[in-house]
């Protein structure tokens, strides 16, 4: 039988997945000129062949190792092809998660919300879609839930909403999946002497 033929597409990221012979040969001089100053300068080219050698060899175990460092560098990828599991809308927002150190990311957010609306007639201007994250490799706490806007960051959920956010999933048998809802960007009135604070509110149910 014969072996089908690879597409286009598959022998290029297959090209891609592996470190490049360039990239080999300035690691190899680079760690040679690293043992010659630190030995002898006759050592250089012995030790910068025998290092393009091993990367060569072990080129896409390291291409892949570097690519999943990436993945799961404390995150979640996000598919975004992919239909999560929507929570059912229930216009409350009654969810709000801890979002001080995203100040940035929530007002660019709110700024590219109300332009949109202003072009839209959209009277709900900073009600948008969010990834509810869950993040299991944290070496800390493997109940962390991240939540996302557009591929950023808005805010985490704090610790017991994250936990009753994770008994949520595994009544539903969606255990550590990405899901979403919708989310709420609002001026945050509710910490004392802070203003110009923005928040956000999660339209789920109350998190116990």
């Amino acid at each position: 039988m014969e072996k089908p033929a690879q597409s286009s597409s598959d022998s290029e990221s297959e090209q891609k997945s592996e470190i490049s012979f360039l990239s080999i040969l300035i690691m190899s001089v680079f760690i040679g000129l690293i043992v010659g100053a630190g030995i002898d300068k006759s050592h250089i080219l012995p030790v910068a062949f025998i290092s393009a050698i091993i990367l060569l060899v072990n080129r896409k175990k390291i291409s892949a190792r570097e690519a999943a460092t990436k993945l799961n560098d404390g995150t979640k990828y996000i598919n975004s092809s992919k239909d999560y599991y929507a929570w059912p809308k229930l216009n409350k927002f009654s969810v709000t998660i801890a979002a001080v150190p995203y100040q940035d990311s929530i007002r660019q957010l709110i700024q590219e919300s109300a332009t949109n609306s202003e072009q839209n007639s959209d009277t709900q201007a900073h009600t948008l879609h969010a990834h509810l994250i869950p993040i299991t490799d944290n070496p800390f706490d493997n109940n962390v839930v991240r939540v996302d806007i557009c591929s950023r960051t808005i805010g985490y959920f704090n610790p017991d909403q994250a936990r009753s956010f994770h008994r949520r999933l595994n009544d539903k048998q969606l255990s550590n999946q990405i899901t979403t809802c919708a989310a709420a960007l609002i001026e945050n009135d509710e910490i004392p002497g802070k203003t110009g604070l923005y928040g956000a509110r999660l339209d789920i149910e109350p998190l116990e």
